[in-house]
């Protein structure tokens, strides 16, 4: 029987596009993961990858389109400049760096290329559509391909699309340290989750700290709350040791390291000072410190850390290598004493770090925050969040052990499982918002909210 879905392409506006829709009993779902927002950071970059890789694990036939912003790739011409450059492209790609094209007009361009390349690695059919981002076409793609989902994160798309909405927010740290906002984004925060929450048919979580903040701090009703479990997600080639990678940062000796960006909240000091206290017993015991060093919240912040190091005399001892390629800061995760992470909030246990660390059986020392004890496996070692005499002794623990000795196909065995649990959990969010969504617009219950 047919179905008549009316999608304007702004919000108020009688231009649109529309949708004659069969039912077909059995078809596989069709759902689109939009990429917009969580693009912006290497953790969003990973957790998509990651929502991908478990939502295949557990329907491998399933149709899924990616939903990026922007322009597609510009077509290149053909000279012998760009001939040359074809040459160098494929030395660095053999050598594992690829260098991805430019686009001038937009500057995500790289950052497209970057996320296509990795998801394609997961599922080399995946259907990509650009100009699909929140506020650039992202309801007239959905009509076009006839999805029956979308998943998207943070905001809500303008227009609506004329199909279900699964959201995704990463936490709610504005409101457990407010001090780290603007009275501005405090409210923007509230306004923005609000009507996204209230306009979504399921949302998903990384973790139940998440889903108890969503009860807590958002009036009902609420739509279906699914947290998703804790999946750490091996990619089978991090297995393979790569002394290139290694060697390209010229790091001697025994480390620890620390794979957070320099937020404030990360609470990179408390590492600084643990280091001081091994000193004396280790000294020639390192730590690397990798990811972007900007808080745009307080941008003298790294500043500060680096005046702070000096006055702790950490020295040679210190290495900052700032956002590395994703396989280097695996290779280095890899050799490494431990991971550290000194985090005072997170949305996902233990931060993207801590999944990439238990996906590879590598140890972690971290901050006892009760969303860091929904971790589900792995050698975690808690301390109190700020406590650098107890991180201290972590260390100093650690580095009196043997080397970790991994188990390369009982990991991956344990990845697998446990993406295919995600991903079930994922599944069940989507089939539920498709269920909702198809009463409320029987009902006459959808909303198409306006720019507001």
């Amino acid at each position: 029987m047919p179905c008549f879905i009316f999608t304007p392409l702004s919000p108020q506006r009688l231009l649109g596009v529309l949708d004659v829709r069969q039912d077909k009993l059995g078809d596989p779902l069709r759902v689109g993961l939009c990429a917009d927002v969580m693009m912006t950071w290497g953790g969003g970059m990973d957790l998509i990858v990651n929502q991908l890789c478990a939502i295949k694990a557990a329907e491998p036939a399933s149709r899924i389109c990616l939903l990026v912003p922007g322009k597609p790739p510009a077509k290149p011409k053909v000279t012998w400049k760009s001939f040359r450059y074809v040459i160098q492209d494929a030395v660095k790609a053999f050598l594992g760096r690829p260098r991805f094209k430019q686009n001038a007009d937009d500057p995500q361009a790289p950052r497209v290329a970057d996320l296509v390349r990795r998801m394609r690695e997961v599922d080399p059919k995946l259907e990509i559509r650009y100009a699909s981002g929140l506020d650039d076409g992202l309801a007239a793609t959905a009509a076009a391909l006839q999805l029956d989902a979308v998943c998207l994160a943070m905001r809500l798309p303008k227009p609506r699309p004329a199909c279900a909405l699964i959201g995704y927010i990463p936490d709610y740290q504005h409101r457990h340290m407010p001090h780290l906002f603007s009275a501005k984004e405090l409210v923007e925060r509230d306004e923005v989750f609000g009507r996204l929450i209230a306009s979504s048919d399921a949302m998903v979580m990384s973790s139940q700290a998440v889903a108890e903040d969503m009860r807590r701090f958002t009036p009902e009703p609420l739509p279906g709350l699914h947290a998703v479990p804790f999946a750490p997600n091996l990619n089978s080639e991090w297995l393979r040791d790569r002394p290139k990678r290694l060697a390209a940062y010229g790091i001697g000796g025994p480390y620890f390291i620390v794979c957070n960006q320099f937020w404030m909240h990360k609470d990179h000091l408390t590492v600084f000072r643990a280091m001081k206290e091994i000193a004396l017993r280790w000294p020639n015991v390192s730590l690397v410190c990798t990811g972007d060093t900007t808080d745009y919240r307080n941008p003298s912040y790294f500043g500060k850390l680096e005046a702070e190091a000096t006055k702790l005399g950490l020295g040679s001892r210190l290495r900052f290598l700032g956002h590395i390629p994703k396989r280097d800061q695996i290779e280095l995760l890899k050799h490494a004493v431990a991971l550290v992470q000194p985090t005072l909030f997170e949305g996902a246990p233990g931060g993207g770090a801590t999944y990439d660390a238990v996906a590879i059986g590598q140890r972690v020392l971290l901050t006892d925050l009760p969303v860091n004890q929904e971790i589900d496996g792995g050698d975690m070692r808690f301390f109190a969040c700020g406590d650098h005499r107890g991180l201290a002794k972590l260390m100093e623990s650690v580095l009196d052990e043997a080397p970790v000795q991994r188990n390369d196909v009982a990991l991956l065995a344990r990845s697998n499982a446990r993406l295919r649990r995600a991903g079930e959990s994922i599944w069940s969010a989507i089939r539920g918002a498709i269920d909702k969504y198809k009463k409320d617009e029987a009902s006459g219950q959808v909303s198409l909210p306006s720019d507001g």
